[in-house]
């Protein structure tokens, strides 16, 4: 309990925030073109009493925060190319809104990367995340473009 008497926020909640507070970091280097290092400092530091979706993002799970952040910004164009080869040919990667892509950008590395994590419930997370941020086809599209790219990679989880 905190002193304010309402329960900490669990393990896999602080998990979620960072994969929303993620999202919103990626979006800040697409758009604003800000360098990688900046925004983590600015997610790290300087944004420590804003929220995501209701709850403090000093919660968050800062590790999973910056493992998720500085191995996407490393592999971006090799996840970009894995996503290229599970969308549909009529939707090109640059067609894509930017923060679909993004969602999907950020579940295709952990995907490949993060295989203690179980796939479906990466997928799950990130059309949580998609939810947040996009519509409810957008959502969709996030749910069946990772389930192809997780039986593609994971196949044994299947």
């Amino acid at each position: 309990m905190t002193e304010d008497n309402t329960k900490a926020p669990s393990a896999s909640l602080k998990k979620s925030m960072a994969r929303l507070a993620l999202i919103q970091a990626l979006f800040q280097i697409e758009f604003n073109q800000a360098s990688s290092k900046t925004v983590l400092d600015e997610f790290l530091n300087m944004r420590r009493d804003e929220e995501v979706d209701g709850l403090n993002i000093a919660a968050m799970d800062q590790k999973l925060f910056i493992e998720l952040y500085k191995g996407i910004n490393q592999e971006r164009e090799l996840l970009d190319d894995m996503l290229v080869s599970v969308l549909d040919k009529s939707w090109p990667i640059h067609r894509l809104d930017p923060l679909l892509r993004l969602v999907m950008v950020a579940g295709a590395y952990e995907i490949q990367q993060r295989v203690e994590t179980p796939v479906k419930v990466i997928i799950s997370e990130y059309v949580d995340v998609a939810h947040a941020f996009l519509g409810d086809k957008e959502t969709a599209m996030v749910n069946g473009v990772l389930d192809r790219l997780a039986h593609s990679l994971r196949k044994d989880e299947f």
